[in-house]
């Protein structure tokens, strides 16, 4: 088996830009070639059931899923979405690999 290796530029302003991956899926929704209602339909929901559940008011018991999130990324194949996330959680900006770095140096020499 023959192993790849991916390499990620992130862009960290779309995490700075969105508090969620929910609130960023909603705006890709709109901003995808595919009108919302073919989206909706593809995923197998009305177009005002898709928009219920990426709202997510506090007192609505439709929530937008991780199955929802996956149906969402195969049916438009929009990864921008598993950028976020990437981008939210596997970034470390200079100061923080700076910080684990020192850390690592720091328990070599302290088991030495």
């Amino acid at each position: 088996m023959q192993e790849s290796q991916l390499t990620l530029n992130f862009d960290r302003t779309i995490v700075s830009a969105y508090a969620s991956c929910r609130e960023y899926v909603q705006t890709r929704v709109h901003q995808q070639s595919k009108q919302v209602q073919l989206i909706a339909a593809d995923m197998d929901y009305s177009p005002s059931d898709l928009s219920r559940k990426l709202a997510q008011s506090p007192n609505d018991s439709r929530r937008f899923t991780l199955d929802d999130l996956e149906s969402y990324v195969e049916k438009t194949n929009d990864k921008e979405p598993i950028i976020y996330l990437a981008a939210k959680y596997l970034y470390e900006d200079d100061e923080t690999a700076l910080r684990r770095h020192i850390a690592e140096l720091q328990s070599r020499l302290d088991s030495k």
